[in-house]
């Protein structure tokens, strides 16, 4: 049993008398192909959620700062974890990403880079259609419905893949891949208006 398996187990036996969770559409995550998990970002315990219900493993991308502390840092690669430099083109990031997709792995994106505090929803950054292209990896739109309030009820609700293997012969600009990454944000949209 790996690593990531065991702190599944006893995040879910810490959570279980704490939230009730529910995932919804898990069957729309492949098997064993990569693909780019994409959930909205409300709340720092977000990605803890989506790792420990969704039963394959993710690498999730966090921010270089979390790395900056040698315990966290040590636990954080152990989780599969991996950094990103958030305002700057983070070209090592970048060739993790894609080769962890290209591997068959999922990784775990945020859409919008950031907490989104407040409910609402933010922007999307271009990278999310930028990797799914540039691998020929689908991107699933994920919603978490939660408060994070002691002994509440959290939903996880994965919708279906995306596909814009259609764009990968295309000469592709930034803006059109921000635009393309949007439509992921209108997904997650949906997921929430669809409960």
């Amino acid at each position: 049993m790996s690593f990531y398996s065991i702190c599944q187990k006893i995040v879910k036996c810490i959570f279980f008398p704490v939230y009730s969770v529910k995932v919804i559409g898990e069957e729309n995550i492949p098997k064993d192909e990569g693909a780019l998990i994409c959930p909205n970002h409300f709340h720092w315990l977000d990605p803890v959620i989506v790792g420990v219900y969704l039963k394959r493993e993710i690498r999730f991308m966090a921010k270089y700062e979390l790395f900056q502390n040698k315990f966290l840092k040590k636990l954080l690669t152990s989780l599969g974890v991996f950094p990103v430099r958030r305002q700057e083109a983070d070209l090592n990031a970048v060739k993790s990403t894609l080769k962890y997709l290209k591997e068959g792995q999922l990784v775990g994106l945020f859409p919008e880079g950031t907490r989104i505090k407040g409910g609402d929803f933010g922007k999307a950054n271009p990278g999310v259609a930028m990797f799914s292209i540039k691998s020929g990896k689908p991107v699933i739109p994920v919603y978490i419905k939660a408060n994070y309030k002691l002994f509440s009820r959290i939903k996880i609700i994965v919708g279906k893949p995306i596909d814009f293997s259609k764009y990968k012969k295309e000469k592709m600009t930034n803006q059109d891949y921000l635009e393309l990454s949007q439509l992921v944000m209108d997904e997650i949209k949906k997921l929430k208006e669809g409960m």
